[in-house]
């Protein structure tokens, strides 16, 4: 990971941004929060940077740890978006942080889909005819449109994210936690931000006008909420 350090606040705020996307997605909000200091993660695979040897979710909250530890940071919050969010999860449940912030975060194990499923089954059969020889195929044509978009040396991180359910790792954070959530998000449904609200114990749920990048619709808002927050997180 390369990071973008910015200002001398007291607060470490850490930002994760999310799949195929970069820390142009946060950068916007650099003077706005006096009280941090902004750390603008490029997350290995994405804006330039390498992809990593390590391409599962718990190597990138190792990485994490080892730029934390490097610059010897405190008073950490945590802010994660889409895939950044299953970073912050997986730090948070794992270490000690003064708070996190999910926004429209995944990690959440998508609800039944008869549609979805019908496609998982249809991509594994079709793999299973060409290592058995009989048909030829690509087999990139059949999956989600994320894979089908993605790099191929970073189709194994999309497969281990989406395998990855974290649900099990939300009692283990302790830090008070922020979720924001867009109302129209059909990426990360709001069904999951309130899965997060109830299995997150210090948590408190807050919602945007807008979809998965609520956050960039309403971003006089969204400041304000995450000031809120940042002045009352220790």
């Amino acid at each position: 990971m390369v990071f973008e350090k910015i200002g001398t606040g007291k607060i470490n705020l850490i930002f994760l941004h999310g799949w195929g996307a970069s820390k142009n997605n946060f950068t916007w909000i650099n003077g706005m929060l006096d009280n941090c200091t902004m750390h603008f993660a490029s997350l290995d695979g994405f804006d330039g940077t390498m992809a990593p040897k390590d391409p599962t979710i718990i190597g990138y909250a190792r990485r994490l740890d080892e730029y934390i530890k490097n610059n010897n940071l405190d008073n950490i919050v945590l802010l994660g978006h889409s895939f950044g969010g299953r970073i912050a999860i997986e730090y948070a449940s794992e270490h000690h942080v003064s708070g996190l912030v999910l926004v429209d975060s995944a990690g959440i194990k998508p609800k039944f889909n008869l549609s979805k499923c019908i496609k998982v089954f249809r991509y594994k059969f079709v793999k299973l005819l060409k290592n058995m020889h009989i048909i030829k195929a690509d087999l990139a044509n059949y999956g989600s449109d994320d894979y089908k978009n993605c790099e191929k040396n970073m189709k194994n991180v999309l497969v281990s994210a989406v395998n990855y359910n974290q649900k099990r790792k939300l009692h283990k954070i302790s830090a008070k936690t922020l979720i924001i959530w867009g109302k129209q998000d059909c990426d990360t449904p709001p069904y999951m931000a309130k899965m997060l609200k109830r299995k997150i114990t210090n948590s408190t749920l807050v919602w945007l006008n807008g979809g998965h990048f609520a956050f960039a619709e309403e971003p006089l808002k969204f400041v304000e909420i995450l000031r809120q927050y940042t002045e009352n997180v220790l």
